[in-house]
């Protein structure tokens, strides 16, 4: 990051907290100005009273109201800061949220867990932190205002003494700032690589405990990350403490200067001097505030920045969401889905080497779908079954030609709707604790078909979440096959479901189940690789090389 982009972006974090938190709206500046103005008033009332030699009822009534006021209207405008940061992080968390669910399947297969997850986590706590470090430093300039403006009646020296003192301690600051931001911006993607790292830990715990080397190679990799990222943090806090130290020397300096050099240039004297001490001293705790805010700004804009870049590029592959529209439910049913000329073209790099790609080609494809009937899709490994089910269920979307419902066009208004036919089982299938989106009615089929796969003995339902997904590899797609059957779309969509079946379970799905939901009007679409069950279906496709081969039809539709 080049020094000039840290400035830009810092000031465009600073428009977005303005913009985007409610800190104009709030009390929190009247706090500020009452808390800044009675701690000014505090200082002129104590030395008030040591100028007379001691305080008189109304001087001690004013010292203790001006306390009062500095205090309570401190509190308030710490807590309404906490208040407002509270806000914005729950703000941008939902919007976040939002706009992952509404991006294209295709942005997350291109992006690492560790940057989608630490950039919607920890950098949206950072950039929310910043508000409450705006109105701390808002607080602490005024009171400088105030202090100067004092300082300015008393003794006009004391003015340009200070202000040197602060210009330098401020500069100290910025020179080194880009340093230290480039040092947080590396440590942030090394951060990124060890949640990717922890990833690995959490999702391949069986596979590590099978393999010594293995274990050791990742335990060697996340202790290397984590280094990293404790030495970038040093780099960078060692650039903060330099421009810190720097400012608070300045500062000592002022104090020094007060006591030694102003009596001689100005002829103050020594009450005047005590004064403009006192003055400093009181003021000393809120500037330091200030300079030691500056650094967590400077880390909220490397934060900023990320989160920015993750939003913008989560809204750039969004979906179209037309909500003026009515939607179209195709979960009562459909007469006829057809994949026609549809081709999906994948790249992907090869090693480490970004401009090696290994290319793919799915289609083109002509398929057409009718409810009632069982299609086995079956061919070897990598030829674009997995791919074609994605395509077949709105999850990718074709680079040409088109897939159509009813003969009407999807399209990327239409595909929610579209998706709302399918339920389906993939190869690799996410199995979710809670039960979102399930109604009562669901729920109680669910229930139904947990008993038929055999699982209730290991599995009940809690309230709003399943009481255990502790279950092995076939109990965990039992499960997930419950679920899809529970919301009973027109189209259930099997990628080799059976297998991780023992055979009287994959005995049943064959003979049973598959026939059961296509008598009762659903198109069943499974991947298999069962040849001895390849006469089960009513239709069966091979496909080789991305391209279907043959579509044979093995038994005609049911369409009772």
């Amino acid at each position: 990051m080049a020094d000039e982009n840290v400035t830009s972006t810092t000031r465009d974090l600073l428009r977005y907290i303005l913009r985007e938190s409610d800190l104009l709206r709030s009390p929190v500046f009247v706090f500020v100005v009452l808390a800044s103005a009675s701690r000014t008033a505090l200082i002129f009332l104590i030395n008030e009273t040591a100028a007379r030699g001691g305080p008189d009822i109304w001087l001690f009534a004013a010292l203790l109201a001006a306390s009062a006021v500095m205090l309570a209207t401190s509190h308030w405008a710490k807590m309404t800061g906490v208040y407002v940061v509270q806000r914005l992080a729950l703000k941008m968390r939902t919007r976040m949220a939002g706009r992952i669910l509404a991006a294209d399947v295709g942005f997350f297969q291109n992006r690492d867990y560790g940057q989608i997850y630490h950039g919607s986590t920890g950098h949206v706590n950072s950039v929310a932190q910043t508000t409450i470090k705006v109105a701390e430093i808002s607080q602490a300039v005024l009171l400088l205002l105030f202090m100067l403006g004092y300082m300015l009646w008393q003794l006009p020296a004391s003015v340009l003494a200070t202000v040197i003192a602060l210009l330098v301690g401020v500069g100290a600051f910025f020179a080194t700032e880009g340093p230290a931001t480039r040092a947080v911006k590396k440590s942030h993607e090394a951060t990124v690589a060890y949640h990717n790292s922890v990833h690995d830990l959490l999702r391949g715990y069986k596979e590590l405990r099978l393999r010594r080397a293995r274990r050791h190679d990742i335990s060697q990799r996340i202790e290397t990350q984590v280094k990293e990222a404790q030495r970038l943090t040093v780099t960078a806090e060692r650039h903060y403490s330099y421009g810190q130290i720097s400012a608070s020397g300045a500062l000592a300096a002022l104090l020094i200067s007060i006591v030694t050099v102003l009596p001689l240039l100005a002829g103050a004297d020594s009450v005047t001097i005590l004064q403009i001490l006192t003055l400093v001293l009181f003021s000393f705790t809120p500037i330091e505030t200030m300079i030691g805010d500056l650094p967590q700004i400077a880390r909220a804009g490397v934060s900023f920045r990320i989160f920015r870049d993750l939003e913008d590029g989560l809204s750039r592959n969004a979906e179209v969401q037309d909500g003026a529209k009515p939607g179209v439910d195709h979960r009562a049913g459909f007469k006829s889905i057809e994949l026609r000329g549809a081709t999906v073209h994948l790249t992907r790099d090869v090693g480490d080497n970004a401009s090696a790609k290994d290319s793919f080609t799915l289609g083109p494809v002509d398929l057409t779908l009718v409810p009632g009937q069982s299609v086995f899709i079956t061919g070897g490994n990598g030829m674009g079954k997995s791919t074609l089910l994605q395509l077949l269920t709105g999850l990718r979307h074709p680079d040409e030609g088109e897939i159509l419902i009813d003969g009407t066009p999807v399209t990327p208004e239409t595909i929610s709707d579209y998706r709302s036919v399918f339920a389906a089982v993939f190869s690799e299938f996410y199995m979710f604790k809670r039960l979102y989106g399930l109604d009562a009615q669901e729920r109680e089929r669910l229930l139904e078909h947990i008993a038929e796969m055999g699982l209730s003995e290991g599995v009940a339902l809690e309230e709003e979440e399943f009481s255990n997904l502790a279950l092995s590899t076939g109990q965990m797609r039992r499960l997930a096959l419950s679920i899809a059957l529970a919301e009973e779309r027109p189209v259930i969509v099997l990628d080799e479901f059976a297998a991780d079946q023992d055979p009287a379970r994959r005995a049943f799905f064959y003979d049973v189940l598959v026939p059961r939901l296509a008598a009762d009007g659903h198109c069943v679409v499974a991947v298999t690789h069962d040849e001895h069950c390849f006469d089960k279906a009513d239709r069966l496709i091979r496909m080789a090389d991305g391209k279907i081969i043959s579509d044979e039809m093995q038994k005609p539709a049911k369409t009772g």
